[in-house]
């Protein structure tokens, strides 16, 4: 029975030119193209992702904005980063209760119920270890959320200040990356189709 990369071959006939190009499909240069028709041209040349540039860019300008406050916008943009903090923390916490209040209830019904036979006994306690894996542990977002409530403003502009400097770094290294990657694609293929 013919594979995906055979079938051409076997139905129609190929060159070995097309039948090489169709299974080089397969190697991680052309990983893009693994959902692409097996008859769907390969570029000559590989273009790198905009994603990081434009990341970069974002950052860039964030950074700007940042930096150009002045004290009191820095206290208004620390203020609305520590109170979107605070209600993140508190949906979480509301969330969490309401699900282990969700737990605690099934778990009584649980606990109540009588199996049928000795063989449904391990039912019962396989049903109370799954509650128990599932129940949260509030402590966490309790500790967050008073964190989060006793942080100074500033601390909320300077921690945004402080990540968007190390995204900067993140997004040119990885733009970096991917250019090289598709440097090293756009290779490949060419030193494959100059073989051929």
């Amino acid at each position: 029975m013919p594979t995906g990369y055979t079938a051409t071959l076997v139905e129609k006939g190929q060159t070995f030119q097309e039948f090489i190009m169709g299974c080089a499909r397969a190697f991680d240069v052309l990983i893009e193209m693994r959902d692409s028709p097996i008859d769907a041209k390969i570029p000559d040349k590989f273009e790198p992702s905009n994603y990081y540039a434009e990341k970069l860019v974002e950052t860039k300008e964030k950074l700007k904005l940042l930096k150009a406050m002045t004290g009191d916008e820095k206290e208004i943009f620390g203020d609305s980063k520590k109170e979107t903090e605070i209600k993140r923390y508190e949906k979480y916490l509301e969330e969490y209760m309401q699900q282990n209040s969700r737990l605690l209830d099934m778990a009584a019904q649980v606990r109540k119920w009588n199996p049928p036979t000795k063989d449904h006994i391990e039912l019962k306690k396989f049903m109370l270890q799954q509650i128990d894996i599932s129940m949260h542990k509030l402590e966490y977002t309790k500790n967050s959320l008073k964190i989060a409530i006793e942080t100074p403003i500033i601390e909320y502009y300077n921690s945004s200040l402080s990540e968007t400097i190390q995204n900067i770094q993140y997004y040119t290294e990885e733009n970096q990356k991917e250019i090289d990657r598709v440097n090293k694609r756009t290779e490949w293929i060419q030193k494959l189709r100059e073989s051929i």
